[in-house]
């Protein structure tokens, strides 16, 4: 029986009340996770989930990321489906930002009683899992009063002399994204205001906030052939992250607001949107490309191996200076951005996606 099978089969037997109860429910999920590696000793259905260490060679790591209805999502656009995918991707990211690669996972879920979807949602998260090698081995299911909050642990491992931190740039540094930015802040935009666009620019905007994709190939480069000094995940916006990895080395960073690289269905989208595309680049969020430094001496090599690799070129954003600054260099001057994305306990109402 496939898993997809066991999905079907798992709801048509809730619904029919024959799978009542949390017991019914963690049955449930662990068949559409499916059966663990064989480094799991222990999986779901026991107080812990245990795991051999033999072949864990490196640093390992762990990361947790808690997604909460109203928060960080609404289910009036979001698929219990879509909402499985992006709960494990946050993680997934910053496995990435550490230059790791993803191990096993743990499900902590807090669902309201009346509603009976769950396995839509494992069906979302068994889909990331199994597209990024993750194992689901195990977790935890409450009782909510009202909404849904969905929280992933995930470990990894990562090489243990060229691991990925914040902490490592230099002076004279250059700073790259992984990848163009501003599609996921525009793309809730088009969730929340439902402008009149073009069918595939509003899909692909879309996309690009509900079904983000974890660099995880382009951090693994990084680590494994030394060619960042300092990196994170973009998952605030970059002006905060920027500012984050910056606080943990000890410098500043210039950013030349003509070098911003702005997704071209961002510039697109923008005037329907009645959004500044450069806010939405940098204070956005959810973007989930990687921030990272290195020196200019390893440009040449940089764009080579991601070449190599058959990975987008990294993209130049500024360079690292001295100081404790993130400045954004135009015409007109330096503007402070530091720390000016997404603060989860400083929710701008008047600026919904930002």
């Amino acid at each position: 029986m496939s898993r997809s099978d066991n999905l079907e089969t798992a709801a048509g037997q809730r619904k029919s009340g024959r799978l009542a109860g949390e017991t019914g429910l963690i049955g449930a999920l662990a068949e559409v996770f499916g059966p663990p590696p064989r480094a799991v000793v222990l999986g779901i259905g026991d107080d812990c989930a245990a795991v051999s260490l033999k072949e864990v060679k490196g640093n390992l790591l762990w990361t947790v990321d808690t997604l909460v209805e109203g928060v960080h999502f609404s289910l009036a656009y979001t698929t219990l489906t879509q909402l499985g995918w992006k709960a494990m991707a946050v993680n997934l990211s910053d496995i990435a930002a550490m230059g790791g690669e993803p191990l096993y996972a743990l499900l902590s879920l807090g669902w309201p009683p009346e509603r009976d979807l769950a396995l839509e949602l494992a069906q979302g998260l068994a889909q990331a899992a199994r597209e990024y090698g993750v194992a689901i081995i195990g977790g935890d299911t409450v009782a909510s009063p009202g909404q849904v909050a969905v929280t992933i642990t995930l470990t990894g491992v990562a090489p243990p002399r060229r691991m990925l931190r914040r902490a490592g740039a230099r002076v004279g540094d250059l700073i790259y994204l992984t990848g163009e930015l501003g599609e996921a802040a525009a793309g809730l935009l088009v969730l929340k205001r439902r402008p009149e666009l073009d069918a595939d620019l509003q899909a692909a905007l879309v996309a690009a906030h509900l079904a983000p994709k974890p660099q995880l190939a382009a951090g693994r480069l990084l680590a494994g052939q030394g060619l960042a000094a300092a990196a994170i995940d973009t998952s605030d916006g970059v002006a905060s992250d920027l500012y984050h990895l910056c606080l943990a080395s000890g410098v500043g960073a210039a950013i030349p607001a003509a070098a911003v690289p702005i997704s071209p269905r961002v510039l697109a989208a923008a005037p329907y949107l009645r959004a500044d595309p450069l806010r939405l680049a940098l204070m956005g969020g959810e973007d989930y490309q990687l921030l990272f430094t290195s020196p200019p001496r390893k440009a040449v090599r940089l764009h080579q191996a991601f070449a190599g690799v058959g990975l987008p070129p990294p993209l130049l954003l500024g360079e690292i200076v001295a100081g404790d600054r993130v400045l954004l260099i135009d015409a007109a001057g330096a503007v402070d951005i530091s720390g000016a994305g997404y603060d989860h306990f400083h929710l701008d109402p008047e600026n919904e996606a930002i």
